[in-house]
């Protein structure tokens, strides 16, 4: 493992809109890390929060940004056209992160033939039905995301060298989901670096708590997997297609038929409360995905329709740079001051 002074100089990037209940807890556990506090700065970026989020930011030793222009990506962006550092780590707001999180994320960028490294994602323990199916679905999903083809990073716990933004471009602002997905496809074609897997880096993400947020959520993550199929269509193999209606209609008559053996006289199987949920979550999964990602193929086929035509045309590459962010002043708090 490096030392002091041998890590590069990290900038963490933490995007937040209305997160003033959880955003609290991330940061602090990226100040308790083992990382060294002068080889790393901290930007919290406010995408724009109207619940007292800045407040709650201004009461820790890190870097205020406020970013107006509302997406992750914009939030993103801002934060590595702010940050200082020669690696840019990368944390959601409703997400903890490990002790060593920061030190073995950036311990594979040792290897100057690392571009982005993925550190693994766990779950925030639940207590509600959601957070129990949200653990169950996604499961190991870094690992499933870095093991792709072409392979990708979270961005809940990913790593890049500035180098690499430099070369490819940053985070696309016309992908308000799946902007980490679109990059990575990029970065794989793009880049000449390779992407490192760190299943140390662990941060844990929390997890919506409610069957109506769990459902918006997967409906903009199905979004996001639509417009990504849209700017990238002509691709072989990448992304999936979304369900069919065949799908959720499976999902239907899986439903009815646990329902059926709810109501029977047998207490084992009457009481057998996961499977009934296993199947209302897998039905709403699917809904959300069969209307989601058509609703993002259709938004994407407009976004990008130029692209695409481009890209038919003339042979361009198939992950284009996005086009550069419109310069807006931020404004930011510095790290050790308070307001």
């Amino acid at each position: 493992m490096p030392g002091a002074s041998d890590l590069p100089f990290t900038t963490v990037v933490i995007p937040v809109r209305n997160g003033a209940a959880m955003v609290g807890d991330a940061i602090s556990s990226v100040l308790e890390g083992d990382f060294p506090a002068d080889r790393r700065e901290i930007l919290v970026v406010d995408n724009g929060s109207t619940d007292g989020t800045a407040d709650v930011i201004r009461d820790f030793p890190v870097t205020y940004v406020h970013e107006p222009r509302p997406g992750v990506s914009n939030a993103r962006n801002r934060g590595i056209g702010e940050g200082r550092g020669e690696v840019f780590a990368f944390m959601d707001s409703d997400c903890i992160a490990g002790t060593r999180w920061l030190r073995e994320l950036v311990a594979p960028f040792s290897d100057p033939a690392i571009g982005c490294v993925a550190g693994e994602l766990g779950h925030a323990p639940g207590e509600s039905v959601a957070e129990r199916q949200a653990t169950r679905m996604l499961g190991a999903w870094q690992s499933y995301a870095v093991n792709s083809n072409p392979p990708y990073a979270i961005t809940a716990n990913a790593a890049y060298r500035r180098s690499v933004f430099e070369a490819i471009g940053a985070f696309d602002p016309r992908m308000p989901r799946a902007q980490d997905v679109e990059l990575g496809l990029r970065f794989s074609e793009r880049s000449d670096l390779g992407l490192a897997y760190s299943a140390e880096a662990i941060v844990s993400h929390r997890h919506r708590s409610t069957q109506r947020e769990f459902f918006r959520q997967q409906i903009g993550w199905s979004y996001g997997a639509g417009l990504v199929a849209a700017k990238y269509h002509a691709l072989d193999g990448r992304p999936s297609p979304p369900p069919r209606l065949i799908d959720v209609w499976q999902q239907v008559r899986g439903v009815q038929g646990v329902l059926g053996l709810r109501f029977q006289r047998d207490p084992l199987v009457r009481y057998r409360r996961g499977f009934l949920e296993d199947a209302w979550f897998n039905l709403m999964r699917q809904v959300a995905w069969y209307f989601g990602a058509r609703a993002g193929m259709w938004k994407g086929a407009r976004v990008f329709a130029g692209e695409a035509r481009a890209r038919t045309e003339r042979g361009g590459p198939a992950f284009p740079e996005p086009p550069p962010p419109e310069p807006r002043p931020s404004t930011s708090q510095p790290e050790g001051s308070k307001r």
